[in-house]
């Protein structure tokens, strides 16, 4: 009998260090909330690591679309990843433990977050040289570094190192080339 309940003791004590140990499957958010049709959406996945293991998982965008990923110590979490949308409408993204790679399911209750993407209209007629202003140069999030050089059409538009770029890339006149750096946060169009 004491064998027994000493075997069953050992059990418990076994599964809960265990659950301990596991990774589990933390908060997921989105960034815009509310986007327009074509526009980047960063999505963050978080895992709450405990003791360094490892799990797979999968992020489900609600347009149909997944995308596998592992957390070990060479995947650094949280998971950034942009997506965008081609039409309107309200979608449930998803954080859910998935077998990946040889990697445990990610433990936890599946997490979610609602984003809502409305119609981008259709696209402004293109300017005529030389009446572009700079209010209508830079992409959502981004701003004019400087100024808009209105003989050449040159500019620059800078945001936070890292921030998406616009899906829409600017059309550069005459001998103008587009340029982008996502480390240092810009793009725009130079000689």
């Amino acid at each position: 009998m004491k064998f027994k309940f000493l075997m069953a003791a050992l059990a418990v004590a076994s599964l809960s260090t265990l659950s301990v140990q596991a990774q589990v499957l933390g908060a997921i958010t989105a960034a815009p909330m509310t986007a327009k049709t074509g526009e980047a959406v960063t999505i963050t996945a978080n895992i709450d690591v405990i003791n360094s293991n490892y799990c797979g998982f999968v992020v489900g965008f609600g347009d149909g679309t997944f995308q596998d990923a592992v957390s070990d110590i060479s995947n650094a979490t949280p998971l950034l990843l942009t997506h965008s949308y081609a039409k309107a409408g309200t979608y449930h993204v998803t954080l859910g433990g998935k077998n990946v790679q040889s990697h445990p399911n990610c433990g936890g209750n599946e997490r979610a977050v609602d984003i809502s993407v409305t119609d981008a209209g259709k696209p402004a007629a293109a300017a005529k040289p030389g009446a572009m202003k700079a209010v209508d140069v830079c992409g959502t999030g981004w701003k004019l570094s400087g100024k808009l050089n209105a003989k050449t059409g040159a500019f620059t538009c800078t945001a936070k190192a890292g921030t998406a770029l616009p899906s829409a890339k600017p059309e550069c006149k005459g001998d103008l080339s587009y340029f982008e750096n996502v480390k240092k946060g810009q793009y725009g169009c130079k000689p």
